[in-house]
C-alpha cells in the first residue's frame, strides 16, 4: 500500500509560508476523489509551538491546527487549481478530542498522517470551486491524536483588494492596504498564560473576574514582527493569532480558580471567523467560563473590533496528567 512522503517538506509557496522552517506539510497522497493522506512532521523543538512552561513534555495540539490550515491552502493550489496570488480566507477551524497520551514528545520528530475527507466543495455561479470544508483525523502511528475541521474560501486578488478597501472605508479608515500596525502595547506576564518567552504572549490589559461568572477580558497584542504569527506580510489579524489569543485568555481566566494553575493543555478549540480584523484598530477579547471541575475547563471566547464580532468560539483546556476532560 502506498504511503505518504515524509522525507522533505512541500515548497513553502504551497502553504503560504516565508520561512522554510515553518512548513509542516511533507506531502499528499490521494486515496479517492474525496480522501487524501497528508504527511506532517512535528518538530521536537519550536520557538512558538513548544514554548509551554507547564506542558513541556507534550506537543502543543495547536501545531495540528496550523498543519490543517496549511493543508487546505496546499490543496487549494494543487487539487483545486488556484493560481498563486489567490487570497485564502479562513472561515472556520476546529480541533476536537486532542489525546494527551498520543502527544508525548519522543526522541525523534513525530510523523503525523492527516487523513483528510473533503466534506464539501463551495462553487460560484459558474461552477468553479471557490472554497472547501475538510475533516481530518490526525494519526500518530495507529492512534488518533485529534480530529479537526477546517473551512476556507478563496478569491482573486482584485476581488480581495476591493473587498478590503470597502471594509476599511466603512470603518472610517484609509482604504489603502499598506498598513503599519502601531507599536504593540505592554504584554501581560508570560507565567499567566503558560509561556516561557514573553514575545509569545499575545494579550495586554488583562482583567479577570474571580466571581462565579468567570469572565476575562484583554486587548490583543498585534506584533507584526513575530516570526511565526506574522511569518509573512498580511494586511489583517491572522487566524492563528486569533486562536492563540482565545487559548491564552482562556488559560488566564480558568487559572483564577477553575484550574489549579496556568499549566493547561489545549484539548479542543472551535472558532468561526465572521469579519476581518484590521491591524490599525484596537481589538478586544473576552472569555466566559462555561464549565470546569478542576481538571478541565470550557470557555466561550469572543473577539471584537469597533463593536463588531470578528471571531467567536469555544476553548477546552485540560490539566496535564489527567484523563478527565480529554474526550
Amino acid at each position: 500500500m502506498d504511503t505518504v512522503e515524509f522525507s522533505r517538506t512541500v515548497p513553502r509557496e504551497l502553504v503560504h509560508r516565508s520561512s522554510i522552517t515553518e512548513v509542516l506539510v511533507t506531502g499528499a497522497l490521494a486515496r479517492d476523489e474525496d480522501t487524501l493522506d497528508v504527511g506532517v512532521q512535528i518538530p521536537r523543538s519550536h520557538a512558538f509551538y513548544r514554548d509551554s512552561a507547564g506542558c513541556g513534555h507534550l506537543y502543543d495540539p495547536m501545531v495540528l491546527v496550523e498543519a490543517a490550515r496549511q493543508t487546505l491552502i496546499m490543496l487549494g493550489h494543487d487539487l483545486f487549481g488556484m493560481p498563486f496570488g489567490t487570497k485564502f480566507i479562513l472561515r472556520e477551524i476546529a480541533l476536537h478530542e486532542a489525546d494527551p497520551a498520543a502527544l508525548a514528545v519522543s526522541v525523534v520528530p513525530t510523523e503525523v498522517v492527516l487523513r483528510c475527507h473533503i466534506l464539501r466543495r463551495f462553487r460560484d455561479r459558474t461552477g468553479s470551486v471557490r472554497g472547501a470544508r475538510l475533516r481530518y483525523s490526525a494519526m500518530i502511528g495507529d492512534h488518533v491524536a485529534a480530529t479537526l475541521e477546517c473551512g476556507m474560501s478563496w478569491v482573486p486578488p482584485e476581488q480581495w483588494q476591493t473587498m478590503r478597501e470597502e471594509g476599511r472605508i466603512a470603518l472610517g479608515l484609509p482604504p489603502h492596504l499598506g498598513i503599519q500596525a502601531p507599536a504593540p502595547p505592554p504584554r501581560i506576564k508570560e507565567a499567566l498564560v503558560d509561556r516561557r518567552d514573553a514575545a509569545n504572549v499575545v494579550l495586554s490589559s488583562l482583567r479577570v473576574s474571580p466571581d462565579a461568572a468567570g469572565t476575562g477580558t484583554a486587548r490583543l497584542v498585534v506584533d507584526t514582527r513575530h516570526p511565526v504569527l506574522f511569518d509573512h506580510y498580511v494586511d489583517h489579524v491572522p487566524g492563528m493569532l486569533t486562536l492563540e489569543s482565545f487559548r491564552q485568555l482562556g488559560i488566564a481566566t480558568a487559572a483564577t480558580g477553575t484550574l489549579p494553575s496556568a499549566a493547561a493543555l489545549l484539548t479542543g478549540i472551535s472558532v468561526r471567523f465572521t469579519a476581518i480584523g484590521e491591524l490599525d484598530l484596537p481589538v478586544t477579547c473576552e472569555s466566559v467560563l462555561l464549565q470546569g471541575d478542576g481538571t478541565h475547563a470550557v470557555l466561550h471566547s469572543t473577539m471584537r473590533q469597533e463593536g463588531r464580532v470578528i471571531a467567536a468560539g469555544e476553548v477546552r483546556l485540560t490539566r496535564p496528567g489527567t484523563e478527565a476532560g480529554t474526550r
